[in-house]
């Protein structure tokens, strides 16, 4: 054999094996990066997704009824189901605040470019709701029956039989389209279904796939060249994606510091490649989130603030009364100071309700509220303590003081009063009065103030009375 036959020979075995090891190296890095890739993604959603729903069933107040059959009184974190969908929001005394589950996965679809919808067992769902026939057909009723199962939501049916009972997440149609599943869990327990993500993934994929390609086609032709050239490009490439990786690993730990150099290095790149659409998608991404999540954050402040005020009234709520109340009532102990509540309870207020109607009522509670706001000083506490009762803390005020406080309400509230149809509607307020003694706590102040008024109920109504010890147990 000729040295030039073995010099072709050569030159042919050694190029075809490193196209071999091209071949081999570049399917083995594409395989990884999908991997990584298609983690990368469901790490996200999925962090939004639990963020989104945990900060909106926190904050959401809108929809509020008592639950039936309450098993838990309470929980930050709570999905309900009724015959109209999923509820998410929170439990408080077993009374219920939320709004639709829907919101929250529109909320992750539109941050992420997803499509999405809902598989429901529908043996778990009759059960669960069997006591509610009317509402499961209504629930059944506006979805999909496929298979045995509920589905909710824009979904190809062909897409259903290849879902199957995975979890987690994984790609199918050719590594062309990613699905997520989320499971679904209503009253703290109880899996109704799951939550089904659909992402485009062939552009994901064409950025990993398509670069190899084109390496290996150049390697075919001319290896020897090309190796060097394949090494400096791909090592540019890993060093790009590393970094991107970390600063997604940031955005992942809702860490955005980041995203005025990674803007100010995209604003200088001249680059129109994959790496750059990838960097500005990365960035898109995490300033939508941030903006969201900036959002969230002060929407969340705002029902906070909204969480100590009584909506009807504008007072103090009950909860608000308890800690500002507590907080005063320890520095009147320890500066010696006197302090002293009063206890209000409109009088007939059942009757105007039933008389005139609950607007009515409502008219009546603001116009107390009114007159309340009139004769107390801004160091006091005026609240709303449910219903038609109302609370006033006054600090550094003794029994005399507060008796002329509550007899000036009194008199005002019986003077006023509210107009339904030209017609004015009159009525009364009975208060107790009990001042702090040594050693009393808050509790046992607020339950001498609620016995003086139930004793100025007894006794006519209309009227202050003054909370004696002397008094208890007589009839």
């Amino acid at each position: 054999m000729s040295l030039r036959t073995k010099l072709i020979a050569s030159t042919f075995a050694i190029s075809f094996a490193l196209s071999v090891v091209t071949v081999i190296f570049f399917l083995v890095t594409a395989s990884h990066q999908m991997d990584e890739n298609t983690k990368r993604i469901y790490d996200q959603v999925a962090k939004s997704f639990f963020f989104i729903q945990k900060a909106t069933a926190q904050s959401e107040e809108d929809v509020y009824f008592e639950l039936d059959k309450c098993k838990v009184r309470v929980s930050n974190n709570y999905i309900l189901l009724s015959g109209e969908g999923l509820l998410i929001g929170r439990v408080r005394d077993c009374r219920f605040y939320g709004t639709n589950y829907r919101q929250v996965i529109d909320l992750t679809a539109q941050l992420h470019d997803l499509s999405w919808f809902i598989i429901y067992d529908r043996e778990i769902i009759t059960e669960v709701m069997k006591d509610r026939p009317t509402a499961l057909d209504k629930f059944v009723g506006s979805r999909s029956l496929i298979n045995g199962m509920i589905v909710e939501g824009r979904f190809d049916p062909a897409l259903i039989n290849q879902i199957g009972t995975f979890t987690g997440y994984k790609l199918i149609n050719r590594f062309s389209t990613l699905i997520m599943d989320f499971p679904i869990v209503v009253e703290g327990s109880v899996p109704v279904g799951r939550v089904i993500f659909v992402k485009d993934f062939s552009l994901t994929l064409k950025e990993i796939l398509f670069t190899p390609l084109i390496f290996m086609g150049y390697t075919l032709i001319l290896v020897v060249v090309l190796s060097s050239l394949l090494f400096v490009v791909f090592n540019r490439i890993v060093k790009e994606v590393t970094a991107l990786r970390k600063v997604a690993y940031k955005f992942k730990e809702l860490d955005f510091s980041d995203i005025p150099k990674m803007s100010e290095d995209l604003r200088k790149d001249r680059r129109r490649d994959e790496i750059y659409f990838l960097k500005r998608s990365i960035l898109t991404m995490a300033q939508e989130l941030e903006d969201a999540i900036s959002k969230l954050k002060s929407e969340k402040e705002q029902f906070e603030e909204l969480a100590f005020k009584d909506p009807l009234t504008g007072l103090n709520n009950r909860r608000a009364f308890m800690q500002e109340s507590q907080r005063l009532l320890d520095l009147a102990k320890r500066h010696g100071e006197p302090l002293t509540v009063l206890m209000l309870d409109i009088d007939n207020f059942k009757r105007i309700n039933d008389t005139y109607g609950h607007d009515v009522g409502d008219l009546v509670l603001k116009k107390l509220a009114e007159v309340i706001k009139k004769n107390v000083r801004s160091s006091d506490i005026p609240a709303r303590f449910g219903g038609e009762e109302f609370v006033i803390l006054l600090p550094k005020t003794d029994e005399k003081g507060a008796l002329n406080v509550a007899e000036r309400i009194r008199q005002d509230f019986r003077n006023a009063s509210v107009q339904v149809d030209g017609q004015d509607v009159w009525t009364s307020v009975s208060i107790g009065l009990a001042s702090m003694l040594e050693g009393d706590s808050l509790e046992e102040v607020l339950k001498k103030a609620d016995e003086a008024l139930y004793k100025a109920k007894r006794s006519g109504k209309d009227r202050v009375v003054i909370y004696r010890e002397e008094d208890q147990g007589q009839g």
